[in-house]
């Protein structure tokens, strides 16, 4: 639970080598530790900080983007140790020596990097950093980006390295290589990369200026965001719980296609949706089953909709067709098959998640480790509610163990950011759920006290505004102590048993 995002200002940088259509581009893997999409494939970068005000860098139109161009400048010599937009006539001391001893004591903090410039006489220029377009996170994420990315020419002499921490590796590939290895599954990366690798391989004539009208280009007709191949995600209003402002629907599949949680109603939305479904289905990708997680209403509110539109079946859980139609009922381990080919290439298999709805359903795509979880793993560092009867702490515990053990190795949540490093997420929630749990226990006194009263106690660490709806979870608790006869209920009222 935390506040509804918003944007930071950050820059990237899209370093590049080579002529005409022979160019390369270097690219990095983030590191599993870090909290913002970990495992992922990206282009250096980061946030600006208050420091890089004070770099000298001449030539910026506004402070803005002089901010931004300095970020970009410190994050290219912090994450890949290169040196770009030197002015010649300010750059002594870049020699790889020079630079290797600066980036070392960079990285061991303690120095900025404008005080290293400072240091080493090192003088930048603006117009040396093309703007190569600028892209904000959509509305799906916790954490929210506004980013401008920068178009820079490694400079001659120097190496692009990675030194382990933030990231885990670094590389310079060809956009083809890069691309292949996408749609191969082995390669999971924000909408703003494969835009920009595809206007990398058109070659070096007019780059920058391709590469700054993409983020337009990846709106028309209307928004695909495709973090990997044959993984689409559209982002949809809905009234969920907060902070979350929108539901996740997913369009999974190469050539037949699932389409998962169709959760809002609004009738732009959904002609957006529908817009979508009509670009893929020119691709020759058609969407043959609509599948649900569970039935709350912010995962199928538009749920008629899409099957009026489509005319394909509806599948989900027992539990949750006693809540919506479904054409189809699904148990636990049910292959949904999406194409012809060896078994399992592009079927979806059905897990049954319960805990927070007792016919909650995560799909695992194989092919690639893709779990679309909907409400059992959300996105960022978020919980989700286990509200009493239908929701059942013990098995939502239970659901998160059984995941352990699945080849899962990209999560795709109903509300927040899809990110990678599941086995820290899973095994993150339930040391979450435990030491709630203890906290529970440890608000219990000899005295019966009704459930609102333990909260302060037990949720002390959580803003008083989202208490009711702490309170549900903290039943869930309450019910599995009882279970296990730690707690007991007089009525409504709760004691240490």
């Amino acid at each position: 639970m935390s506040e509804p995002p918003r944007f930071r200002g950050s820059a990237a940088v899209v370093l590049v080598r080579g002529h005409g259509r022979e160019l390369e581009t270097f690219w990095v893997r983030r590191s599993e530790a870090v909290s913002f999409m970990p495992e992922f494939d990206a282009f250096i970068g980061g946030s600006t900080e208050p420091a890089d005000a004070e770099l000298p860098l001449a030539g910026a139109a506004d402070d803005a983007g002089r901010m931004l161009r300095a970020c970009a400048i410190r994050e290219a010599f912090e994450e890949a140790g290169v040196l770009v937009a030197l002015d010649p006539a300010g750059a002594p001391g870049a020699d790889p020596a020079t630079l290797a001893a600066a980036r070392a004591q960079l990285l061991a903090g303690g120095v900025s990097f404008a005080a290293l410039a400072a240091r080493h006489g090192w003088r930048f220029r603006a117009d040396a950093l093309a703007p190569a377009g600028r892209w904000q996170t959509p509305p799906f994420a916790t954490t929210r980006f506004d980013t401008q990315y920068f178009l820079a020419r490694v400079p001659d002499g120097q190496q692009a390295s990675v030194h382990a921490g933030e990231l885990a590796s670094g590389q310079w590939t060809t956009p083809a290589e890069a691309i292949a290895r996408w749609k191969q599954g082995d390669a999971t990366f924000a909408a703003p990369i494969l835009h920009t690798l595809l206007g990398i391989a058109a070659g070096e004539d007019g780059l920058a200026a391709r590469l700054e009208a993409a983020p337009e280009r990846s709106r028309t007709p209307v928004r695909r965001i495709e973090l990997q191949w044959g993984v689409v995600l559209h982002p949809m209003r809905t009234k969920p719980l907060p902070p979350a402002t929108h539901t996740n629907c997913y369009v999974v599949g190469e050539r037949d296609a699932a389409l998962i949680d169709p959760g809002g109603a609004d009738p732009e939305d959904l002609e957006e949706l529908f817009t979508l479904l009509d670009v893929l289905a020119r691709e020759q990708r058609r969407v043959t089953i609509v599948l649900v997680t569970h039935h709350h209403p912010d995962h199928v509110a538009g749920l008629e909709a899409v099957r009026a539109h489509t005319s394909a079946p509806v599948a989900a859980h027992a539990a949750t067709a006693r809540h919506v139609h479904a054409d189809v009922v699904l148990k636990d381990g049910d292959l949904v098959p999406l194409a012809p080919g060896p078994a399992g290439e592009w079927g979806l298999r059905a897990l049954h998640t319960p805990g927070h709805a007792a016919g909650h359903m995560c799909f695992l795509l194989p092919r690639t480790g893709a779990l679309f979880t909907g409400d059992h793993i959300p996105g960022g560092r978020g919980t989700v509610i286990i509200d009493p009867p239908d929701g059942d702490m013990h098995a939502y515990l239970a659901a998160l163990e059984r995941l352990l053990e699945e080849p899962v190795r990209t999560l795709f949540p109903g509300h927040g950011s899809p990110q990678g490093a599941p086995q820290r997420r899973i095994r993150g929630l339930i040391a979450h759920r435990l030491e709630r749990k203890a906290k529970v226990l440890a608000a219990l006194g000899a005295d019966p006290e009704p459930p609102q009263a333990l909260v302060p106690r037990a949720y002390d660490d959580t803003p008083e505004s989202l208490w009711r709806y702490a309170e549900r979870s903290l039943l869930a608790h309450l019910i599995e102590l009882e279970a296990e006869g730690h707690a007991a209920r007089a009525g409504e009222r709760w004691r240490r048993a």
